[in-house]
């Protein structure tokens, strides 16, 4: 620690390894809260002592609210106090540093081998725009995935109400995230380039890449489609009303390939059933024929196809997509 700060034990000692039993219950308690968890995390990898307001900037909360997180994680034993002086003299500002942190010798940060790693394999995927293409899809389905695993969904096709939704849900992985700016079918996500830092230290596009297809994969399955451009760390979401925008992306997938077209139609339609009307379901297949087979299916039942396209998954493997958006009015037969 620098000269400036003077660390101040916490109660459950200070520099040493938290005790087990109540203790560990306590750290388990304290950080079930996602905020606190998040802050925890970012104290963690920060490297710097940090001051209430400094934090409450980060994660758009009140300062209040921010020191009493850090308080909270102090009380546990996971986080120390400190004193940082001004420059220019007056009251020294009380300052958290994560434990580990404070702990001499001890850097808890990215090792330099994970760093070069990271670095390496960014320039790999920024070299290709094929790589990047599938790097985007690959995140939009884990931000699928994020939402699907909080069982959320807004009740109507309410933008702001799906983003909320969406935003809660990344931030199990991305805790800095959070809304910044609304306005009437647009609105901007912050936060997400604290996660990306690393990757966006070796190319921001990569980055931003990973950022469009975390935020257009969450709010999809949190149930409005939106047309989601990223700059700089600043991602932009808009509206996509008609789901007839460049990338619509899809609530659902279902892998069909490998079975007979007849077996593909009919898993189709069971996955388009739980969807609401204007949503997509992309279809994965290989049989000769099936595009023809699922057009006519969904001409029938009234949904659209809006894409067939020749295509690679994540993993490389060779498939034919289809993009189907459901029904949004009467189904006449």
């Amino acid at each position: 620690m620098a000269s400036a700060l003077a660390a101040v034990p916490s109660p459950s000692g200070d520099g040493l390894p938290l005790p087990g039993g109540a203790d560990d219950a306590a750290v388990a308690r304290a950080l079930a809260v996602p905020t606190r968890a998040g802050i925890y995390r970012r104290l963690r990898t920060e490297g710097q002592p940090l001051a209430a307001r400094e934090v409450a900037e980060m994660f758009g909360l009140h300062p209040n609210v921010a020191r009493n997180h850090l308080d909270h994680l102090a009380d546990v034993g996971l986080v120390v106090t400190a004193r940082r002086k001004h420059p220019g003299g007056g009251r020294p500002a009380k300052v958290y540093v994560a434990r580990e942190q404070a702990a001499p010798g001890r850097d808890v940060q990215i090792p330099p081998g994970s760093q070069l790693a990271v670095h390496t394999i960014v320039q790999l995927i920024a070299g290709l725009a094929e790589h990047r293409a599938k790097l985007e899809l690959l995140a939009e389905q884990q931000g699928r995935k994020l939402v699907a695993a909080t069982g959320g969904r807004a009740d109507t096709r309410d933008f702001e109400a799906a983003a909320v939704i969406a935003v809660e849900a990344l931030r199990a992985a991305f805790p800095e995230a959070r809304i910044a700016d609304v306005a009437d079918e647009k609105l901007a996500v912050q936060g997400l380039e604290v996660g990306l830092r690393i990757i966006g230290e070796v190319d921001g596009e990569v980055g931003d890449a990973l950022a469009v297809g975390f935020l257009r994969g969450a709010l999809a399955a949190a149930g409005a489609p939106a047309t989601v451009t990223a700059s700089g760390g600043r991602v932009v979401a808009e509206l996509d009303e008609a789901g007839l925008g460049a990338q619509p992306s899809p609530v659902a997938t279902v892998d069909n390939r490998g079975q007979t077209y007849q077996r593909g139609v009919v898993a189709a339609m069971r996955a388009i059933v739980p969807l609401r009307p204007g949503d997509h379901l992309e279809v994965l297949t290989d049989g000769q024929g099936a595009p023809a087979a699922y057009a006519r299916w969904a001409d029938r039942a009234g949904h659209q196809l809006l894409d067939v396209a020749r295509t690679r998954d994540v993993k490389g493997r060779p498939a034919v997509r289809l993009l189907l958006r459901k029904a949004t009015g009467p189904i006449w037969s």
